[in-house]
């Protein structure tokens, strides 16, 4: 399973998945997200192209630098920047944490991984919140 990040302008509402990363300059980026599921067909070479052009729209109609998207299977889980055909960051580690709503130095826990690994995300769950990290 595919999915793709795709960020929400304030006036689409807040969703329950946010994104926050570091870019090379070091200025900090938070965006609303919104999960768009594709298939493992766009995996495939074949399909690639098709994808390829979908993340270019998507870049190109949200005003943004990359989209992350994530590849999820059985035996691979992966992360990747897509900034344009030529330029893929793949981040094949992974790091999930749940953290329960009680938790009280969350904000630390979340400067800390940014400043190590660059960016997150975090989804909002009832029970709190699951913190999800990709790196190289």
């Amino acid at each position: 399973m595919i999915k793709v990040f795709i960020p929400q302008d304030k006036t689409q509402g807040k969703t329950n998945v946010r994104g926050l990363w570091i870019n090379d300059s070091g200025k900090i980026f938070y965006d609303y997200l919104k999960i768009s599921f594709s298939t493992q067909k766009h995996y495939r070479y074949a399909e690639k192209q098709k994808f390829y052009n979908r993340l270019n729209y998507l870049k190109i109609k949200y005003n943004q630098e990359a989209i992350f998207y994530t590849y999820n299977s059985y035996n691979d889980d992966k992360g990747f920047i897509y900034y344009n055909y030529n330029k893929i960051e793949v981040l094949p580690k992974v790091i999930r944490l749940e953290i329960g709503k009680d938790r009280a130095n969350l904000k630390g826990l979340i400067k800390r991984l940014l400043r190590n690994y660059k960016g997150l995300t975090i989804y909002t769950e009832p029970k709190g919140y699951l913190l999800e990290v990709y790196y190289k």
